[in-house]
């Protein structure tokens, strides 16, 4: 009986350190990103619901729920979430590679995806990252046109095109190999509005690179899809700081994205 109970205070210990450190994770992300999405709140609310699951397991000893064929439905319920979550994370992790820019052959356009620009109008990392690899590419391509997509956020003081524009000029892009489309505010609307800044008909594909972080890929290729563009991956890594929020809400985000965005 002593090693049970000395088995289950370890247990509820581990917990409590990993609820701090969710806690913790979702400050730095704060921090970092100065927002509070739900990539950044959900390490929090669950790192809160681990510490309460290890009070109850040291001051309850009663089962919260009383009926056992409750609390077999509750297990059974939560094991298949579980692996619906892993199924999509493992292809939101795995699309980066079989879709990447080396399949796509020689074209035309590169899409940069925008995803934030500071106060100041510098670009966030995450963004910064992405716009290297547009140089990148470029130099390697520099028969291509960037068009770089991101409209003005809420807390933005202009569209992110005009930042990532700037940026890349800077980088030696001459200004006449880019292009700027500065009304999107989500990622279906920066494949809708691109297509309609190149004036191709939504029912003609069109042979592209976007150029996104790693674990956005998979979302955006589907919808660039949707939106008429046969589209291969340039990915940049995602910044450490927010790398387990963003693979976190980009599953839900994935979700939303088969149910609503047409």
């Amino acid at each position: 009986m002593d090693k049970r109970r000395y088995g289950k205070k370890a247990a509820a210990g581990l917990l409590i350190v990993l609820g701090i450190l969710l806690c913790v994770n979702t400050l730095f992300a704060h921090l970092y990103s100065n927002d509070w999405n739900l990539g950044v709140v959900l390490p929090a609310i669950m790192g809160i619901g681990l510490m309460g699951l290890s009070l109850k397991m040291l001051l309850i000893k009663e089962p919260i729920l009383k009926s056992k064929r409750v609390r077999v439905a509750v297990i059974l319920l939560l094991t298949v979430c579980f692996l619906f979550f892993a199924v999509i994370e493992g292809l939101i992790i795995a699309d980066p590679y079989t879709h990447r820019s080396e399949l796509a052959g020689k074209v035309d356009y590169v899409i940069v995806l925008g995803c934030g620009i500071w106060p100041d109008g510098s670009p966030t990392l995450a963004l910064m990252w992405r716009l290297d690899k547009a140089v990148e590419y470029y130099r390697h391509n520099p028969q291509v046109k960037l068009i770089v997509s991101g409209g003005k956020g809420p807390d933005e003081p202009f569209p992110e095109a005009d930042a990532m524009e700037a940026y890349l000029i800077r980088k030696g892009i001459p200004e006449d190999r880019i292009l700027k489309e500065d009304k999107s505010t989500s990622t279906k609307e920066n494949f809708e509005y691109t297509k309609k800044l190149l004036g191709s008909p939504l029912d003609q594909q069109l042979r592209v690179v976007f150029i996104t972080n790693d674990f956005h890929v998979l979302r955006s290729r589907i919808l660039a899809e949707r939106f008429g563009f046969k589209a291969y991956a340039l990915f940049a890594s995602t910044p450490p700081v927010i790398l387990f929020n963003s693979y976190l809400r980009e599953f839900f985000a994935f979700v939303k994205t088969m149910i609503f965005d047409y």
